[in-house]
């Protein structure tokens, strides 16, 4: 398959190529992450079911999405769960909703890029964004949201790569941090990967999206809260490794290391390494 280009990164970690350039603006230290009013919760559930499903479910289908393993969340139909996925599209905004996790509706952990758009706010709250706090005053409120919503049921999305990389087929490394939810709650976790099959329409067109979803995974309750964290990032992990490493997985765009070497070089800077 012909490749459609190059980039070049220098930090596996905090590079990111998502191209959105969206100015992130301060969260308000009275953010209101979780809405009870029933008049707003009504509007939120029109939008979600009746304009944002029918358009997703569109969007799905002209992207060529395929999911492998869905049978593997019957068991949490009526439970609340977290679900950890690499981030390789801006379609993870909305693709694991429809075509992973519906009828059950699910939350998802973002960038606060999500609700710096203004005029969309609250239109992306109520399609299920939790934006993660840029300010210390928006931490506590953030964790609550994140226990009321697995109390009412909800699947919680998480991305903990963070950085959108387009297509790109390996696992970026990520820390436990963003387990500590599932480990203090005790909560079922469960992985997907998403992976990239040959367009059989356009021999050179860009390749179809793959979601692998694992099965439930469950930290022993005896387990101290890190040894929890360092158990269920280990077996997302290794789910994700372990379908990323299939041959079906097809490289669209080539991500290369930048030589620091030469980066020095080229500003004059004597490299002494």
């Amino acid at each position: 398959m012909k490749k459609n280009r190059e980039i070049y990164y220098s930090d596996l970690l905090n590079d990111d190529f998502a191209g959105t350039n969206i100015k992130q603006t301060k969260m308000s230290p009275n953010f209101k992450y979780v809405h009870k009013n029933p008049i707003w919760r009504f509007f939120s559930g029109m939008v979600f079911y009746v304009v944002a499903v029918p358009i997703i479910w569109v969007a799905c289908l002209f992207l060529g999405i395929k999911v492998v393993g869905k049978k593997n969340l019957k068991s949490l139909r009526h439970k609340g769960f977290f679900l950890y996925g690499n981030h390789t599209q801006i379609a993870d905004a909305f693709a694991p909703q429809v075509k992973v996790l519906a009828p059950k509706r699910g939350m998802i952990m973002a960038n606060p890029d999500a609700i710096s758009i203004r005029g969309i706010r609250g239109l992306v709250m109520m399609l299920g964004c939790i934006p993660v706090p840029n300010e210390a005053a928006n931490k506590d409120a953030f964790k609550e949201a994140i226990k009321y919503f697995y109390a009412k049921r909800r699947a919680i999305i998480v991305y903990p790569e963070k950085h959108i990389w387009p297509y790109y087929t390996r696992i970026r490394p990520f820390p436990d941090d963003s387990f500590i939810y599932p480990a203090e709650l005790l909560s079922p976790v469960v992985a997907m990967c998403t992976t990239y099959r040959h367009n059989r329409l356009f021999k050179n067109g860009k390749p179809k999206p793959v979601i692998h979803v694992s099965r439930p995974f469950y930290a022993d309750e005896n387990m101290s809260i890190p040894e929890r964290k360092k158990y269920l990032r280990g077996l997302v992990y290794d789910f994700m490794i372990q379908h990323s490493a299939e041959d079906e997985n097809v490289e669209w765009i080539k991500y290369i290391k930048k030589d620091v070497s030469v980066s020095l070089e080229e500003k004059g800077i004597e490299n002494h390494n």
